[in-house]
């Protein structure tokens, strides 16, 4: 029994010392930092059983694709990965919820195929059109998320317009008793963000006359709010009611009342930047650079949105209409600043959007891929002479392999009657020897 144990023990000792070589064998630094993962470690890490596990792998595939774009990783992924976070958003915790409503955003704007992103929507929106999972548009992640992948997914205006009615009834319930008016102003106005990003994307031509009745009303209300950006929310939605140029689809007032209504809310806006003390200084939005109630003041006075400019990459981006300023707006938020200029560098999707092409990069730093100098060819066209057995007109390297044959092969070259003197010679000398062996005998 001792010696089996000891055997036993010996054996697991060994054992123990091979995999301690082998970790030695892996190098130093690998035990120290740990080994290498990637993504698709922690894609599989999503079908863990520990909170915690699920929890950094979200968050590492959300850091990863929102700084990065990971195309080939998106593409090969991304129907499991919608179908895994949607599960993570129906039964999975808070923490677990906002992050994978975030990733299911950036796969919808990184994947450059039409199918799945649509697909994608479709999924989305079926899943919280439910009664169960309604309340949770409110989160601020979730309605992010709906809201994005109605933008690169939805094929139609209608597919936009009906989540844009989905917002619409939590913006004003009207006197819809199922949905409690306790928002704070924070949802409140990324609420009504989100229904301008989706507006911007439809031609006023194309809008529904019933849905958005009362629409003018309810902004302008809203102007007089102490909350900044809820006011500032209000008056970007405003501009693009004014600048789709359907006013009746927007209200049910004739044109003279929708004039009158419209005076009206130039003095709203009068009077909320002259509390400041000057109309044309008040605080800037960070993420586009202008005053979105001033910048609407000057619209509705002269019809003009003035444009304004972006630096991205060393190069600008001029946004000339509301749409534009609105639009790159909400993807500078979804996406963060750091990640918002990796995607307009680099995404497609962005470059077809914003019709921003920046410049390209080699791979030995800052260098643009333009020509130092200008360059000419020109082909030179060379007949073929005969040259027939004239040794002047051969190169000099033939030449002189026509006088080395000369001189080793023809037979009055010195070689040649070298050679005949030799085996002369060689017959006079066997002549002799067999005169001798004659002798012998």
């Amino acid at each position: 029994m001792d010696k089996r144990r000891n055997s036993k023990g010996g054996q697991r000792s060994r054992r123990g010392i091979l995999l301690d070589d082998d970790d030695d064998a892996r190098g130093d630094s690998q035990n120290f930092w740990g080994p290498c993962r990637t993504l698709h470690d922690y894609f599989i890490d999503l079908s863990g059983k520990r909170a915690s596990v699920r929890e950094e792998a979200l968050s590492t595939i959300l850091k990863a694709l929102t700084l990065n774009i990971e195309q080939k990783f998106v593409e090969l992924n991304f129907v499991t990965l919608v179908y895994q976070c949607l599960h993570f958003i129906k039964k999975g915790s808070p923490t677990e919820m906002k992050q994978a409503a975030h990733i299911i955003g950036l796969l919808s704007m990184i994947t450059t195929t039409v199918e799945k992103v649509h697909e994608a929507y479709e999924d989305v929106l079926t899943a919280l059109s439910q009664g169960g999972l309604k309340p949770k548009l409110k989160t601020l992640e979730i309605l992010g998320c709906l809201t994005v992948v109605t933008f690169f997914g939805a094929s139609n205006s209608d597919e936009t317009e009906s989540v844009m009615k989905l917002l619409w009834d939590l913006i004003n319930p009207g006197t819809d008793s199922s949905i409690e008016r306790k928002d704070s102003p924070a949802v409140l106005t990324a609420m009504i963000s989100a229904w301008s990003f989706l507006l911007s994307t439809i031609d006023g031509w194309r809008l529904s006359h019933k849905n958005w009745q009362g629409a003018i009303t309810y902004f302008s209300n809203i102007i007089d709010s102490d909350d900044e950006e809820l006011c500032a929310a209000a008056c970007e939605a405003l501009a693009l009611v004014f600048e789709s140029n359907c006013l009746e689809k927007f209200s049910s007032a004739t044109k003279d009342s929708n004039k009158e209504l419209k005076d009206n809310i130039i003095k709203q806006l009068r009077s909320r930047l002259s509390e400041t003390g000057n109309e044309r200084i008040s605080s800037q939005d960070p993420r586009t650079g202008f005053n979105s109630a001033s910048a609407a003041l000057d619209f509705l006075e002269d019809r003009k949105c003035a444009n304004t400019h972006v630096t991205i990459g060393g190069r600008k981006l001029i946004l000339s209409t509301w749409s534009q300023k609105v639009q790159l707006k909400f993807l500078k938020h979804f996406l963060r600043n750091d990640g918002f200029v990796k995607h307009m560098m680099e995404n497609e999707n962005f470059h077809n959007v914003f019709d921003f092409h920046p410049k390209r990069r080699n791979d030995w730093g800052n260098v643009l891929y333009v020509p130092e100098r200008e360059e000419v060819t020109i082909l030179l066209f060379r007949p073929m002479v005969a040259r027939h057995n004239d040794c002047s007109l051969l190169p000099s390297l033939t030449r002189d392999k026509q006088l080395a044959k000369k001189k080793t092969m023809s037979p009055n070259s010195h070689l040649s009657k070298a050679r005949t003197q030799l085996l002369k010679k060689q017959r006079d000398l066997s002549l002799k020897e067999r005169e001798f062996d004659c002798f012998d005998y």
